[in-house]
């Protein structure tokens, strides 16, 4: 999710593009370190709109929150579970998502892609691996388990609190998707670093 503090005069992202474009390298932007998720979500939204804005990197996405929330940062593309109740709360304006879909607990928010920027996606995803050599069988009972761990009616429902959508994906499905993403963000790096080298 894309959150501003509310002190910015923005309620769009459209709104937020014109801002910085008028008011160049002026908005800092946190992220929980360099080489972060939040770091290079937000880098890729930077160089997709053509704006400027300056990287503040924490030691952790707890404080560079907390900086957000007290306005001595203006934006974050972050977690949502950690954002939610302060965007509840007015402590945080959400302007967009980087999901498929939108998030239902902020119905109003729109996603990226709705917005007109088909490929910005960016998940934060988990997945178990195991080496290369590991016997089939211990695979699939590895994969038996997980399968049963995600159906779990209680394991959904925490799940649910927290806003976080689980898929499972398993074997080749999985593999597919591990790759693609791989090669997505490796072209958003290439992309960043393509626009910092120009400059």
């Amino acid at each position: 999710m894309m959150s501003i503090n509310p002190s910015l005069p923005v309620k769009s992202v459209a709104e937020f593009i014109a801002y910085a474009k008028a008011n160049p390298g002026t908005i800092n932007y946190a992220s929980g370190g360099n080489g972060s998720s939040a770091h290079l979500s937000a880098e890729l939204f930077r160089t997709m709109t053509g704006i400027q804005m300056n990287h503040v990197p924490y030691k952790g996405s707890t404080p560079a929150l907390t900086d957000l929330i007290g306005g001595q940062v203006q934006v974050m593309i972050g977690n949502l579970p950690p954002m939610l109740p302060h965007v509840k709360a007015g402590k945080l304006r959400a302007l967009a998502g980087w999901g498929d879909k939108r998030v239902a607990a902020l119905p109003e928010v729109p996603t990226f892609k709705e917005l007109g920027y088909p490929d910005a996606e960016f998940y934060i995803w988990a997945g178990v691996f195991a080496p290369r050599a590991t016997p089939e069988p211990v695979l699939a009972r590895l994969r038996d388990a997980m399968r049963q761990v995600v159906a779990d009616p209680e394991f959904r429902a925490a799940m649910d609190k927290i806003e976080t959508p689980i898929t499972f994906k398993q074997g080749p499905e999985f593999q597919q998707f591990f790759d693609t993403d791989a090669r997505r963000l490796a072209d958003g790096v290439k992309r960043v670093g393509r626009v910092e080298a120009a400059k």
